[in-house]
């Protein structure tokens, strides 16, 4: 019996390896793409050259992603830099609700102003609820 226990222990532990409780499996870096919800925010960022305006997206729910550097933890992500986005829709503004569409990086860049970033595929705005 006591084996049994032990047996199912180790499954449920192996099962929710690389999941973060309450918010389900970690996200994976590029080249697979996820789906975020959030708010655009555009920032200023003080650059060599002056200063960088860049966007950055709020996200409704905080995501964990999965990174090599850390084996055994995913690290949270509650706002990250869109990049890749050559020119907003005009429906696209501050304080925007979206969904955006992209793979994640982590910071590799001196242009990269947060620990992610999203090289955007797509972004879409929401309708607010009526």
């Amino acid at each position: 019996m006591m084996r049994i226990w032990r047996a199912a222990g180790m499954v449920l532990a192996l099962a929710s390896s690389g999941c973060v409780v309450g918010s389900g499996p970690c996200l994976w870096l590029a080249p697979v793409k996820h789906t975020f919800t959030g708010t655009v925010h555009f920032r200023d960022f003080p650059a060599t050259n002056g200063v960088d305006n860049v966007p950055i997206l709020i996200l409704d729910q905080t995501a964990y992603i999965y990174t090599p550097n850390h084996k055994q933890q995913c690290l949270a992500a509650n706002d990250v830099q869109l990049i890749g986005v050559a020119e907003f829709p005009d429906n696209v503004g501050e304080k925007s609700h979206v969904k955006v569409k992209g793979s994640v990086s982590e910071e590799a860049s001196a242009g990269q102003y947060t620990r992610f970033s999203i090289n955007v595929v797509s972004i879409q705005p929401i309708k607010p609820a009526q």
